[in-house]
């Protein structure tokens, strides 16, 4: 390989982010002369360049992009594997033309799944394609169903599948977003990758075939392609598609300067130039595109990972009462060289409602994310995350608890219940103790009575006693009177019977 291989990290959410972002002012990029082209980050989704990206077109054989990711996705999936051998069915070729693209595969010749990934990616050989779509799903339109469901997926608007490899049906269309789309998700699989970026690659010999040298048809990766004089270094692959219907198509990648950028371009034109040289414009508009990037802008973290953003406040926390924020991850840009980066402008949300945070807080836990824009074009998104931890307030928060639950109205109404019952009950408390009080001191009046009145009787008694002793001493032999033997009543009333 002539450079080294990189995983793609386009998302298909950045894509969509980039679609409502400003494009970089056509007046500025390089004349083109294709129909359509799509060029975007496909690390940030931005979009520096667009014209037509939306109309449909027809595909060609870009169409193989889309092949290639089934195919290799359901490798992920564990479907099928890179090694398995595939056999050619009969029939595998009814709809191929004889002035298609091929690699001379016959029926009941056996290769592997990843020599089959080769032919349709390097020579674009269009019955690998229907090959591999029989062995995967039993049949090419089973295949196709999976392509559009897929594309669906991505978020593909405006495009419909009818075949595996692109040949003309009016029935087969897409748009060189949509084609950005699926190759950006294609470019996160290190198998595809690999694949179309090989310049050169040979197929050992098979049961029905000796060995095939397959030579890349994109003439940005490989000096023997049939399109001389477009070989350009920092190109990434992907696929080359044409028919007279499409015209020159290409989808390519390219990375420099920690730039990576991706470039569809569809509807191509071929210009005979008096030297004899034959210009595709679908490789020199990709090539112009690169090099007015590469040229004019720079890559650069607008935020730069673990950079202190702001200090929040933080609620019930028993050893601070604020904490500071970082940026968890660096927010990339490419911006153009001549960017006033004093007009940056940075968003910092607060996913707390009140604009703080509350204990407990450990450190590293997400509480919001800062946005970077410039001149409306949003470049990135990162959380924000404590820069410390914060420990609970116990005390403080048994207070905020029962703040927290005296503002619902049920709660409310439920205490203002209870209160009213302990009230009432306190009231009837009072008023038993000072009923039982005022009753305790009637009983003791009434005992301290009688036992003034038993005294009183007592002493009556003995006054009594002392006259008839005294009237018996003077009157000896006398019987006693009358009064002397009468019952003493008041010892039955004032008997002791508390």
């Amino acid at each position: 390989m002539k450079k080294s291989r990189i995983l793609s990290i386009v998302a298909a959410l950045s894509l969509c982010v980039a679609l409502m972002t400003p494009l970089a002012s056509a007046e500025d990029a390089p004349s083109v002369k294709s129909a359509a082209i799509y060029l975007m980050d496909r690390e940030t989704g931005y979009v520096y360049f667009s014209q037509n990206a939306e109309t449909k077109v027809y595909p060609a054989s870009l169409t193989k992009i889309m092949t290639a990711l089934v195919v290799i996705e359901a490798v992920q999936a564990g479907e099928v594997t890179m090694d398995d051998m595939v056999t050619a069915q009969p029939g595998f070729n009814f709809d191929q033309d004889d002035a298609g693209s091929t690699a001379s595969i016959v029926e009941g010749e056996t290769l592997s799944l990843r020599d089959l990934l080769y032919c349709t990616m390097v020579v674009s050989a269009n019955e690998a394609c229907n090959i591999l779509a029989i062995y995967l799903c039993g049949s090419t339109s089973a295949f196709v169903d999976r392509m559009n469901q897929r594309a669906a997926e991505l978020g593909c608007t405006g495009t419909h599948f009818a075949n595996t490899h692109g040949l003309p049906d009016e029935n087969h269309y897409t748009t060189a977003l949509d084609m950005a789309r699926i190759a950006a998700k294609a470019m996160e699989y290190e198998d595809f990758v690999t694949i179309s970026d090989t310049a050169r690659y040979t197929v050992q010999a098979t049961n029905r075939s000796k060995v095939r040298d397959l030579t890349n048809t994109n003439g940005l990766i490989s000096v023997d392609s049939v399109y001389k004089g477009f070989y350009y270094e920092p190109a990434i692959g992907i696929k080359t598609g044409h028919t007279n219907a499409a015209g020159y198509c290409l989808v390519s990648a390219a990375q420099k300067n920690n730039i990576n950028l991706l470039c569809v371009v569809m509807g191509g034109v071929l210009t005979e130039n008096p030297n004899g040289f034959r210009d595709f414009s679908n490789f020199t508009d990709s090539i112009h595109l690169y090099d007015w990037v590469f040229n004019n802008y720079t890559r650069q973290d607008v935020i730069a990972a673990n950079e202190l953003i702001t200090e929040i406040p933080v609620r019930l926390g028993s050893d601070a009462d604020s904490v500071a924020l970082r940026a968890q991850t660096a927010i990339p840009a490419v911006l153009p060289n001549d960017a006033d980066l004093s007009k940056l402008e940075k968003t910092v949300t607060i996913y707390d409602e009140q604009g703080g945070c509350q204990a407990p807080i450990n450190e590293g836990e997400v509480l919001g994310n800062i946005s970077v824009s410039l001149d409306g074009v949003t470049y990135g998104t990162a959380n924000l995350v404590a820069n410390r931890s914060v420990d609970l307030s116990y005390l403080q928060s048994m207070g905020a608890t029962i703040k927290s639950t005296l503002q619902n109205t049920w709660v409310r109404i439920a205490v203002a219940v209870v209160l009213g019952i302990a009230l009432l009950y306190v009231l009837l408390v009072v008023r038993y103790r000072m009923v039982y009080r005022r009753r305790q001191r009637e009983l003791q009046e009434a005992k301290l009575q009688r036992q003034q009145m038993r005294e009183q009787a007592q002493r009556d008694r003995m006054f009594a006693q002392a006259r008839r002793e005294e009237y018996r001493a003077q009157h000896p032999g006398e019987p006693p009177r009358k009064s002397d033997v009468t019952r003493d009543y008041f010892e039955d009333f004032f008997r002791d019977d508390d």
